[in-house]
């Protein structure tokens, strides 16, 4: 038994050896990093892409003034020139004209859908509305989509992943006083 352990620590003392077993290990994890590195950047910049295309078109639908509410109630002229003295009620925002809201955000979808090769990335299929919300005050927008990995790892069994990105947008009043076109404050 100590003539077995003897040997098993002049073994492991001995220099001789091969380091390709090593240098091949090494080089396939670099790869398997690099190409996980790579599959973490096409979902984060299609993410990137997903949000502002919500965003562009949550934009497109707070755009539509709802004039009747915005030219009567409590908040009008009298009680702006009150807010810029410090005695007028809050600013309840600019309302927003819901219907003709969500006749805008379709026609934004219907922009990115037919421009979508140009505004979207090859890799992403299947983009959808999954939520579309209009109180009067603001609009939230959500938008999911699925997205192509470049690299299928075997050991991951992933080919794609769903994203969803929500964009909410309102409008608001500048603060201070316009003459001219020029702001005082």
């Amino acid at each position: 038994m100590l003539k077995r352990i003897q040997r098993i620590c002049n073994s492991i003392k001995d220099d001789r050896g091969s380091i390709s077993v090593l240098t091949i290990a090494l080089f396939l994890l670099t790869i398997c990093l690099v190409m996980i590195t790579t599959n973490i950047a096409t979902v984060t910049i299609a993410k990137r892409n997903l949000t502002q295309s919500a965003e562009s078109v949550a934009q497109r639908g707070a755009h539509f003034l709802d004039e009747e509410a915005y030219y009567t109630g409590k908040f009008n002229a009298i009680t702006n020139v009150q807010n810029l003295f410090g005695h007028g009620p809050e600013d309840p925002g600019v309302p927003i004209d819901c219907d003709q809201a969500m006749k805008g955000i379709s026609e934004a979808l219907g922009d990115l859908a037919r421009d979508s090769k140009i505004l979207i990335q090859k890799g992403v299929h299947h983009l959808q509305v999954s939520e579309v919300g209009c109180d009067g005050r603001d609009i939230k927008v959500s938008l999911t989509a699925h997205v192509d990995l470049p690299f299928q790892l075997p050991f991951l069994k992933l080919d794609s992943v769903k994203l969803e990105s929500s964009a909410t947008t309102f409008n608001q009043r500048n603060n201070g006083f316009y003459l001219f076109g020029y702001r005082f404050s």
